[in-house]
């Protein structure tokens, strides 16, 4: 079986499709093969990995992620972020000494949180960054009287 990989502005198109159309996707995988049934309509051959979904939907901009995870135990340095493959940036807090202490790690481009033990994401929400826009009916600009 033959497949062909979309270029990524093929796949924010489709990534923006599908959230207009169900606003908050409460899982990955249900994203992605929204995702997939939307670039199947533009090309049979093309297919996704629901990995390229989550990181290029975060990178683009399209969505807002909630990330819901657990708490492994294992002591770790920084590193990379788990959803978006992005740099984490300590976040520190000063003694009383004049030192300073590393509290835990924050991605700088996703909401990804951990202290200084490793929390792996167990389930994200995706919601639509773009406010909807409403119509708004025309007011009366007649002056009421009392």
């Amino acid at each position: 079986m033959s497949y062909r990989v979309p270029p990524a502005e093929v796949l924010a198109v489709a990534i923006a499709d599908v959230l207009r159309e169900h606003g908050a996707i409460s899982s990955q995988r249900l994203f992605a093969h929204f995702v997939r049934e939307k670039l199947q309509c533009i090309d049979k051959d093309y297919s996704v990995t629901e990995e390229r979904v989550r990181r290029t939907a975060i990178q683009s901009g399209l969505v807002t992620v909630e990330v819901e995870t657990r708490d492994t135990g294992i002591k770790v340095k920084g590193g990379r972020c788990p959803v978006c493959d992005s740099r984490m940036r300590k976040v520190r807090n000063s003694t009383l000494y004049g030192g300073s202490v590393i509290l835990g790690y924050r991605c700088t481009s996703c909401p990804y949180k951990m202290g200084t033990t490793k929390r792996v994401p167990v389930k994200y929400t995706f919601h639509d960054a773009l406010p909807r826009v409403r119509c708004r009916t025309e007011r009366k600009t007649e002056q009421r009287t009392l």
